[in-house]
């Protein structure tokens, strides 16, 4: 029975912080991009333009699955970046992302979406159709 409740706590605590990083993440969304906290290299490649910025970790089961989208995308879409989370962490805590893979659509120096997790080739794409 007791061994029952620790999981059933574990299970909460793990959907809890799941779903904390997804509104933190959220609540990102419309801000403007804070460039006095991103690296040059980057702040360069993204001022006042429309860009897609993939965080990912090489050491993430769900990055080893969207990573390769991400560069076959990439190979089409030359405005999307991808930026390893775990060497530029101050990137990464510039636009809040607590958690790989996440990807970041700015437009007019704002953030304008973030996606939490691996999506799909064909979500991807109707976004960037949409973006």
């Amino acid at each position: 029975m007791e061994i029952a409740i620790v999981i059933g706590v574990l299970i909460i605590l793990f959907f809890g912080f799941q779903t904390y990083y997804y509104i933190k993440s959220k609540k990102t969304v419309g801000q403007e991009i804070p460039f006095n906290q991103l690296s040059n290299e980057l702040k360069n490649k993204i001022k006042d333009k429309k860009s897609i910025i993939y965080f990912f970790s090489p050491n993430c089961h769900a990055c080893k699955q969207q990573s390769p989208v991400m560069e076959e995308l990439k190979s089409e879409f030359k405005n999307i970046f991808m930026i390893d989370a775990s060497r530029n962490i101050n990137d990464a805590r510039a636009f809040n992302v607590m958690g790989t893979p996440s990807t970041v659509f700015v437009k007019e120096n704002r953030i304008a979406d973030v996606m939490i997790g691996f999506r799909g080739e064909n979500v991807l794409r109707k976004k960037l159709a949409n973006f």
